[in-house]
């Protein structure tokens, strides 16, 4: 079978020598022949490649003729010697048609493929397969690595570099703030390995391998030095440090882990009586009458109950860091008990008695629990000249009414049976008054004047007397200190000295409260009469030598404190007024007022709501937390104005005629009757009647 190719080229010679590589014989063994001997293009323009065929011959061994002299190897322009012995014969150039004719007969093919682990590769014309290497693994050409796409012939050497590619594993360890954990976080490391993969002949080629990975295992004792470097000795994870090791997926292991500090638990404490007022509904009388009297209920305890009992705190359990340090939990706090008027406290702390009747009180301030029993005040009959004025600390109870000129103060609620005429009455936390109030001044919820001014002198007494006990102590341990002297005639003395010196800033306080108290003596009871005059006799007024000693010293300091909390800080029982019928008196209360039957002419401002279930007629009536009324105006022409803040609404049932509502600084006066009135600001602050 006869083997040719047709190649094309600049010139023969170049021809000639595609034409040999390609089918991988020698010169002599071929026939050559000028199909196209090139040249300029029609009409001059352009130039034509010159076209070669060449033969193999199928000549014997035998008759293998001599390899041509120099002279027969030359190519002249239009003929070449061919590898028989016949002379030359010259090629006629052809015309466009012979051409087109030549080419149709060509044959062009180049293919390559992988048959047995081994590259075949197969080219005929001018054209050549074209290979692209794999991803990830070497392919060699003729020696050299293959980058990219390339063409190959059939006389290229086609290899794939089968030698491991290493990729080590990366790893580290990382610590938690706490020093409680210790993570090793891995990326494997694998040994890789390609393969040829067999393929069928085709023009383009992307060579087919396989891939073999070898886990490369992580040195435990190199984790373990890591570890050591690091300080890391306690709560190592043996097993973790072997599964990371050998892990062959991407992950994090705890490969030591230390032992969290146990917390305790705090101190905490048990209440054995009811914390808060209890509101219950009116109650029905037999005359069909509704009682208003018994709505409230106010929380009561006997003389010896136990009021708090007390449960001790838990200590922690400490712990250990993969350092081998101790964690040490946090400290816990114990609940402490402190015994203020009626209540005594158990000698280990753990209850708190009641020692008379009356209302408790409980107030925490951190772990300090401080209770007392207010004792509760039942007068009967009316508060008149007979009985003078009350003043109690505590919570009061009237059974008949308070008379003209007469006045009633109590630090506590204050309940009254009868009416009010004329009168003061000034209660802390709440009032109820089932008869009338008939220009009477009510005060619910406010405290004196006197309170306000003396709170920050008795919590900046308290304070200093801390430092002055502490300068005193240091001094006793000088040598220039005759405890004698002191155990003799008392701490005056000293006390002088020391407040016209370091603390003058006491001895000013010291001076403004007992002004203050001699000014409102006639306000005080019993017992600020007798806490201003252990002030007075111990401080200042040293003609009887001043406390005695640093005991009767802290002692006073204590009582400030308990003294104090009796009046400052949040108050633990709600403020409100309940009342029946109110005229020409004026109403301060700090919290809500409930009218049942109704007010005229009254000045009424509460820091709540206010409600009635009767007529508003005449006066100024002030609500912070807004207003829900029956009834309101009076059908004579009296002006009865309603007024709210900003952000509170006023509702009432029906509003006759003159009557003013008042929303921040918007109002309106109703020119006539209206029913289910709803007042309030719109998004703009214009004011809103629906």
């Amino acid at each position: 079978m006869e083997r040719s190719v047709i190649t094309r080229a600049k010139n023969a010679e170049i021809a000639v020598d595609e034409a040999l590589k390609l089918l991988a014989v020698p010169r002599e063994s071929v026939q050559i022949e000028i199909v196209d001997p090139g040249g300029r293009g029609m009409l001059g323009l352009g130039n034509r490649l010159t076209v070669v065929k060449v033969t193999v011959l199928d000549i014997p061994a035998a008759q293998t003729p001599a390899a041509p002299s120099s002279a027969q190897q030359e190519l002249a322009p239009e003929t070449l010697e061919t590898a028989s012995s016949g002379p030359a014969k010259p090629v006629a150039s052809y015309g466009r048609a012979d051409e087109e004719a030549a080419r149709e007969t060509q044959e062009e093919s180049g293919e390559i493929a992988i048959v047995n682990g081994r590259f075949r590769i197969a080219a005929s014309g001018g054209r050549l397969p074209l290979l692209t290497p794999p991803a990830g693994a070497v392919l060699l050409k003729n020696g050299v690595p293959v980058g990219s796409k390339v063409s190959v012939a059939p006389g290229d050497e086609l290899e794939l570099d089968t030698s491991p590619i290493a990729e080590p594993p990366v790893w580290r360890i990382e610590l938690d703030e706490a020093c409680l954990r210790a993570e090793m976080h891995v990326k494997p490391g694998f040994e890789r390995r390609f393969s040829l993969v067999d393929s069928k002949a085709q023009p383009h080629l992307t060579v087919p391998v396989t891939e073999t990975r070898a886990l490369m295992p992580i040195d435990e004792a190199e984790v373990r030095g890591r570890l050591k470097d690091m300080g890391v000795v306690f709560g190592i994870r043996a097993a973790a440090i072997a599964e990371a090791c050998r892990s062959e997926h991407p992950g994090t292991f705890v490969v030591a882990e230390g032992a969290p500090a146990v917390q305790g638990e705090d101190g905490k404490f048990d209440t054995n009586f009811e914390t808060e007022t209890k509101r219950t509904s009116p109650k029905s009388r037999e005359d069909g009458t509704i009682d208003y009297r018994e709505i409230v209920e106010f929380p009561t305890v006997i003389e010896g109950q136990v009021l708090v009992r007390t449960l001790p705190a838990k200590p922690g359990r400490p712990g250990r860091d993969v350092m081998d340090r101790p964690i040490l939990p946090r400290q816990v706090q114990s609940i402490a008990l402190a015994a203020g008027e009626g209540v005594s406290v158990s000698e280990d702390g753990r209850r708190a008695v009641a020692m008379r009747q009356g209302m408790p009180r409980i107030k925490q301030q951190g772990y300090r629990v401080h209770l007392s029993v207010l004792p509760k005040l039942e007068h009967r009959g009316d508060v008149d000249l007979k009985s003078g004025n009350i003043r109690f600390r505590g919570d009061v109870e009237i059974s008949g009414g308070v008379q003209n000129g007469m006045k009633v103060e109590a630090f506590g609620s204050i309940a009254i049976r009868g009416a009010v005429s004329g009168a003061a009455v000034d209660a802390s936390y709440s009032l109820i008054a089932s008869g009338s109030l008939i220009g009477a001044q009510v005060n619910v919820g406010r405290r004196s004047e006197f309170l306000d001014q003396v709170e920050p002198l008795m919590l900046e007494i308290a304070s200093q007397t801390q430092l002055l006990q502490s300068a005193i102590e240091q001094l006793s341990q000088t040598a220039a200190f005759k405890l004698n002297d002191i155990e003799q005639g008392g701490l005056g003395a000293l006390l002088s000295v020391l407040l016209r010196g370091k603390f003058k800033g006491l001895h000013s306080v010291l001076s403004r409260f007992v002004e203050l108290a001699a000014k409102n003596e006639t306000q005080m009871d019993e017992e600020w009469k007798e806490y201003a005059g252990s002030l007075k006799f111990g401080f200042l007024d040293l003609r009887y030598g001043g406390f005695r000693n640093a005991a009767e010293l802290d002692a006073f300091r204590r009582r400030t404190l308990e003294i104090t909390e009796g009046f400052c800080g949040p108050q633990d029982r709600p403020v409100f007024a309940e009342l029946q019928y109110t005229h020409n008196s004026h109403i301060y209360c700090g919290g809500d007022v409930r009218i049942g039957k109704g007010a005229y002419n009254a000045t009424i401002y509460c820091q709540g709501k206010l409600e009635t279930a009767g007529t508003l007629r005449g006066g100024v009536y002030f609500a912070a937390k807004g207003m829900n009324v029956k009834e309101v105006g009076a059908p004579g022409g009296v002006s009865t104005k309603l007024q709210v803040p900003e952000k509170s609404a006023i509702r009432a049932a029906r509003v006759l005629e003159g009557t003013v509502v008042q929303i921040g600084r918007r109002s309106f006066q109703f020119v006539e009757a209206a029913s289910n009135v709803h007042a309030r600001l719109g998004s703009r602050e214009e004011l809103l009647l629906f």
